[in-house]
Formats: structure tokens, sequence, C-alpha cells
């Protein structure tokens, strides 16, 4: 007789079981998607404007309809609602932060040298609220904090030196035109283009080893793409790109935006000099579409 009960009870577990593993499997899809969504508004945010927004808000709410399914899923586990919501909040914003930072360090190291301590700090606290609050003592949690945290922050800074000194790669992004640049602490030189096949302005000014954020902004009917380098650069790739077997390979100081649209780029000139800037779209260049950069000797 017990062993008839016993047998009931361990099927309607393996019942169970296979009944929650499906909502586990989404609530785990929608949380890691929430959090990849908001990694990408953190990593493009300060391109894109109201689009990032929107973007961090749908990744929140997949999210937290992740939270949602993993309760559903566990009953026992011992987790309020309002505990889902807000620390899920705090979660994939943290998480955000932190992923989004580190993916695009090399092109943006003075934002991921704050956003990823950050990220890392709010992800201590999203988890220790969901999981540590009856098991880790508050001393212990200060201890691990302040440690990891320091170590977050002193790697976060060492890599911005590091990529100041050296020059991060180039990054482009591609966003429609109403999306304004917000301010960050470097640089910003926004390039106006149009149909009447200029550089506005064509003429513009660096300092030898500060990275620059340089904003092509497509006001025209065509597309149009910015290349920068030296002299000799831009013949080479003049010749490239009259190449048709080579015409579409794609450079680090090279960016493109299509009619209504805007791109971005990262560059650090290492040496001064006088550089210059290009568009190859076909009888762009011939019809004048070219400029010059000054960079002269950082100033301290």
């Amino acid at each position: 007789m017990n062993y008839d009960k016993g047998s009931k009870l361990h099927a309607s577990h393996i019942a169970n079981t296979y009944m929650n593993f499906p909502i586990t499997h989404i609530s785990s899809l929608c949380k890691y998607t929430g959090i990849s969504f908001t990694a990408g508004a953190i990593t493009h945010g300060f391109f894109s404007g109201e689009r990032a927004i929107w973007t961090a808000a749908f990744g929140i709410a997949i999210y937290l309809i992740g939270g949602v399914l993993e309760k559903i899923a566990n009953p026992d586990k011992d987790h309020s609602w309002t505990d889902i919501l807000a620390i899920g909040i705090v979660a994939s914003i943290g998480l955000g932060f932190f992923t989004g930072g580190l993916q695009h360090f090399p092109d943006s190291p003075a934002r991921s040298a704050w956003v990823v301590p950050v990220g890392f700090l709010m992800s201590l606290i999203a988890m220790f609220m969901m999981e540590g609050r009856d098991k880790v003592k508050i001393k212990s949690l200060l201890v691990y904090g302040a440690i990891s945290t320091t170590i977050v922050v002193a790697a976060s800074f060492y890599a911005l030196n590091y990529f100041n000194q050296h020059g991060g790669e180039s990054h482009s992004h591609e966003h429609a035109s109403s999306a304004e640049v917000m301010p960050e602490a470097m640089k910003v030189v926004r390039i106006e283009v149009d149909d009447t096949m200029r550089f506005i302005p064509s003429k513009w000014e660096a300092q030898a080893g500060e990275p620059i954020r340089i904003v092509l902004v497509n006001k025209g009917t065509v597309e149009h793409e910015l290349v920068i380098g030296s002299e000799k650069e831009i013949i080479a790739h003049a010749k490239e790109m009259a190449n048709p077997n080579l015409s579409n390979h794609h450079h680090t100081n090279q960016i493109s935006a299509k009619p209504g649209q805007q791109s971005e780029l990262v560059w650090t000139f290492k040496e001064p000099g006088q550089y210059a800037m290009a568009c190859f779209e076909p009888g762009h260049y011939e019809a004048g579409m070219k400029g010059v950069i000054n960079v002269v000797t950082h100033k301290h």
C-alpha cells in the first residue's frame, strides 16, 4: 500500500517536472533575451536616442516576463511578485550595463569605464536580493562586494588608459537621422553630407592621441561614406575601389550612411600631421567630396 502511494507521488513529481520544463525553458529564454536587448540598448543608446529607450524597455519587459514564468514554474520559491518586478528591473539593467560595456570597451572606453562597474554593482545587489538574503551574511557581502567591485573598477580604468594610449578599433552604427548623439567624455565631430557632394565641415582639427567620435549625418537622397587616413592611404583606397573584386571590402577607417540615416566612428589619430577624408561612392570623390583633417600635438 505504501509502495503504491510512493509510486503515485513519484509519478506525480515526474509529471510536474515534464509540465514545468517548457515553462522553465521559455522563462530562461525570455530572461537571457531581455538581458541581450538591454545590453544592446546600453551599447547603442548613446548613438540612437529614442530607439535605445524602446529597446531597453522591451528588454526589461521580456526579462520580467521570464521572471513571472519562473515564478509559475517554481511556486515554492520564496519570492514575492514585488521582488520579481523590482529585482528583475535592477538585474536586467545591471547585466545589460555589464555585458554591453564589456562588448564595446574598445569602441567607447570612456563610457565603458563607468558602465561596466555600475553594471557589476547592480548585478551584485540584484543577486543578493534574489538569492542571498537568507543565505549570506551582510558582513560577508560587504567584504566580497568591496573587493570584487574594486577589482572591476581598477580593471576598467586600466582598460580605459590602455585604449586611450593605443587607440581603439572603430565601430560604426547606422540609425535614423532624427537620433541625437548624447555627449560623452570625448570630442564629437559632426559631419553632414547631402546631394551637393560636400562634407560640412570639409576641414577640422584634432589632437593626436585623443579619441574622437565622428558622426556622419546623411541629409541627402543617396548613400554616402566617409573614409579617413593619410593621403597615401586615401589614394590606395581609391585604387582599391576602382577594382570591382575589392570594392566591397570594408575597412576600420570607413563608415557609410544611407539617406536619412547617420553612422558613427570612434577614432584616434596616433601621430600629428595632415590627414584626408573622402567619399568613394561612384562619382562622389571626383565631384569634390573630400576634406582635410589637421592633427596637432596633444595639448596637456
